[in-house]
């Protein structure tokens, strides 16, 4: 779901070996760690996920005032295409 609300630079660069790729992967996987927060509510799924990524080490820009409605932002750096 995350995939289809990429900007258009990067939705066609989300393949094997692509920075977009290793976030959207990393994200599947702190999704699936956040799994019992399921039992309060996806939102709180959602935040405990993008706090995970933070806290993982992902240079996430925004904080859970954005996360509550469902955003995340990444440094440019972080997913910007490789040539």
């Amino acid at each position: 779901m995350i995939a289809e609300r990429l900007p258009k630079a990067l939705i066609h660069r989300n393949v094997p070996g692509e920075p977009i790729h290793r976030v959207m992967q990393a994200i599947d996987q702190m999704w699936e760690r956040s799994a019992p927060m399921a039992s309060y509510a996806v939102q709180q799924r959602f935040i405990a996920t993008a706090q995970a990524m933070r806290d993982a080490g992902w240079p996430v820009l925004d904080g859970p005032k954005r996360w509550r409605n469902g955003e995340i932002t990444f440094a440019w750096s972080a997913v910007e295409p490789s040539s």
